[in-house]
């Protein structure tokens, strides 16, 4: 699979259409995910035909919703943060049985997409089962935003990608059948290996817009030893996706990835500016992007060192 995406990157015309605004860019990603099923795939076109970082951000953030949360809707957000953090203590949003349904009360600080989502995918305390290894248990569910109950409340943009909207979300009373609970631990099996899994598609999604921009820059047959840098990353980056996300060795494989990665983005801003690019300035407004949840990352690997016996 990832022979051929890498051949279609590397070959393929160049996108022609703007992606203006987010109605812009669902149109093209429903077309996308009407055409392939494959997360990692995905990623890879849709950052490819993204025209700017934001979108190629949201591309890999909605194939990684799809990896770790299969058979939901067309966009969907997982909602895990909320005022007080996102680790299992700081979360208070409750679920609980009533002979009515599931009702859900709490509410999110973030949620990417906001009321642009079909689901909200919610990670809510479990208050009648008893704590288990010291953390409350959590469930996650699988919420519509037009659901009775959830309601939105917009947040200023992100000094980068600001293009990719979020907002804050309150359930108040919000009542769910069973169905819509997912099984298995909130915590273990969503929660904690959501973020490798984020972290991989995105850094696919973000590769293959870098490689675009290289191929739009600088035309048919320049620059091919940074176009093979890239697709040497790609390739490492989509090994990755079938890897065990919780797994040290994934952990200290992803940082080496992203380390190398975050060198190639420098490589590509630096041929933007160069050729007087008019992307050069987003490009340049957007590279905060890579930093984002770096000392999480960065403690995930030292932990993975420790763990494998590497310090």
């Amino acid at each position: 699979m990832i022979h051929d995406d890498l051949n279609w990157l590397l070959q393929s015309r160049l996108p022609e259409s703007g992606q203006r605004n987010l109605a812009d860019w669902l149109v093209s990603w429903r077309c996308l995910a009407e055409q392939h099923q494959e997360p990692a795939t995905l990623a890879l076109r849709g950052g490819f035909a993204a025209d700017r970082l934001g979108w190629a951000f949201a591309a890999g953030y909605q194939a990684a919703m799809r990896a770790a949360f299969p058979g939901g809707g067309m966009t969907e957000a997982f909602c895990a943060t909320e005022s007080s953090g996102q680790k299992p203590r700081d979360l208070s949003t409750t679920l609980t049985c009533t002979a009515e349904g599931l009702v859900l009360e709490g509410a999110k600080s973030w949620s990417t997409f906001g009321t642009h989502c079909d689901n909200l995918l919610v990670v809510a305390r479990d208050p009648a089962t008893a704590q288990q290894a010291g953390r409350p248990v959590l469930r996650v569910i699988r919420v519509p935003v037009s659901a009775p109950g959830v309601t939105f409340r917009s947040q200023s943009p992100l000094p980068f990608i600001s293009e990719v909207p979020h907002t804050a979300v309150t359930f108040a009373g919000v009542t769910l059948p069973d169905t819509a609970l997912l099984p298995g631990d909130g915590y273990s099996d969503y929660l904690k290996p959501f973020r490798t899994i984020e972290d991989i598609h995105v850094t696919l999604a973000m590769l293959a817009h870098a490689l675009r921009e290289v191929r739009r820059v600088v035309g048919a047959g320049g620059e091919s030893a940074l176009l093979a840098e890239l697709g040497v990353s790609i390739a490492a980056a989509a090994s990755l996706t079938t890897a065990p996300p919780l797994a040290p060795s994934t952990h200290l494989l992803l940082e080496t990835v992203q380390q190398q990665a975050m060198v190639l983005y420098g490589w590509v801003g630096e041929r933007l500016v160069a050729s007087g690019d008019a992307a050069a300035a987003r490009w340049q407004r957007d590279t905060p992007i890579f930093q984002v949840a770096g000392k999480a990352r960065a403690l995930r690997a030292q932990r993975a060192r420790e763990e494998l016996g590497l310090t």
